[in-house]
């Protein structure tokens, strides 16, 4: 039943009751007296309370003039259970059998039939009760219903916050794949330029090399970029990401008057999940382009250490020189607080897979320290 059919309730009543009853000429009394309480239950939500006094009082006065209707007082007592907060639901079930007593007394005198009134005011009584009652479960099951809305908008906003959230870290992602894409094959491929300025190395086996630096840094983007949008209809299967078994190329791809590096690997030697490998072998790329911008052709121990839970890689490389300023991981970096783009990076790659990196300079030497924990093999 809709608010505006339980407001409109007294004067539709109260025009059937006057003709059945056959009122004439005080028919408008009842009618005015009827609309009078659609106008007070209007403010219903805001006044529940005050709505149910004043309607009660109302048909207590169309019970002295021998016009009892009662449906205005019912419909206030449903709208005090519906609407009303706290203390004010009791105040008006009591003041709503307050009215009751109130025109008991004065029915007995003016109708001179005690028993009948008491049985009436009475069964009004347990009226007023039930309408009370069944407006006071409306307003729980609204309450509920606002309270499962309230929580369903919490929901979508924290799945709001989720999705920025993972799109944030999805773009950290491909910032530090790319930097670690293009820094280490520009920095190869500087370096080999410089090497064959430097020592008039034939200029074509020097060529060659830069392209095939700039080929490999090609598929990688081509790999990269694939993940960011839908691949076209016949077109190739994406390159793979680079795995642990692929670091003897890259060691070799050193160009000439770059670092010199040795590669070890310890323990149960196996294959592990994609996504850790990938992290591995950007820790070990990074960590070269680093030995090659800030120490130059010097020996590099490169130990991969494989136990049944993690996985250790180890970086390390003799300082030549004073220490530099510079925080990008080089010899002269903070240990376990480079600022540069590239350790940051390689940081964020492996706490994202629940490892840790550490920076470890000591007089004479600089390593670099990643652990990466195992799960099951691949």
């Amino acid at each position: 039943m809709s608010d505006g059919l339980l407001v409109l309730l007294p004067p539709l009543v109260g025009w059937l009751v006057g003709l059945a009853s056959g009122l004439g000429d005080t028919l408008w009394i009842l009618l005015a007296l009827t609309f009078t309480q659609s106008l007070v239950l209007m403010w219903y939500r805001r006044f529940p309370l005050a709505v149910l006094v004043v309607v009660g009082a109302l048909d207590l006065v169309l019970a002295l003039l021998k016009m009892p209707i009662m449906v205005g007082y019912l419909v206030a007592a449903s709208r005090l259970g519906g609407w009303g907060r706290g203390n004010r639901q009791r105040i008006g079930v009591l003041s709503g059998l307050a009215v009751l007593l109130v025109g008991l007394p004065l029915a007995v005198i003016h109708d001179g039939e005690p028993m009948t009134v008491a049985a009436v005011f009475s069964a009004m009584a347990v009226l007023f009760l039930g309408f009370w009652a069944v407006g006071r479960v409306e307003g729980r099951q609204r309450a509920r219903i606002w309270e499962l809305q309230a929580r369903s908008r919490r929901l979508e906003a924290e799945r709001e916050l989720a999705e920025r959230r993972a799109a944030e870290r999805e773009r950290a992602l491909l910032a530090r794949e790319l930097h670690d894409i293009l820094n280490h094959s520009v920095t190869a491929m500087v370096l080999d330029a410089e090497a064959a300025a430097d020592t008039g190395e034939e200029a074509e086996a020097t060529l060659r090399r830069v392209a095939n630096t700039g080929r490999e840094s090609l598929a990688e983007l081509r790999r990269l970029l694939g993940v960011l949008r839908e691949p076209p209809d016949g077109h190739d299967p994406l390159v793979p990401p680079p795995r642990l078994d692929q670091l003897e190329d890259l060691v070799t791809s050193s160009p000439p008057g770059g670092p010199r590096v040795r590669l070890e690997r310890d323990g149960d030697v196996r294959q592990v999940d994609a996504s850790i490998e990938l992290a591995a072998y950007r820790v070990v790329q990074e960590s070269l382009t680093n030995v090659a911008k800030h120490a130059g052709a010097v020996d590099v121990r490169v130990v991969l250490t494989y136990s049944p839970d993690r996985l250790e890689i180890r970086v390390g490389n003799p300082v030549p020189g004073p220490p530099s300023r510079d925080g990008d991981g080089g010899p002269g970096g903070t240990p376990g607080n480079g600022g540069g783009v590239g350790l940051i990076g390689m940081r964020e790659r492996v706490e994202l897979l629940g490892g840790s990196v550490r920076v470890v300079r000591n007089p004479g030497d600089f390593e670099v320290r990643a652990t990466l924990p195992l799960r099951n093999a691949s």
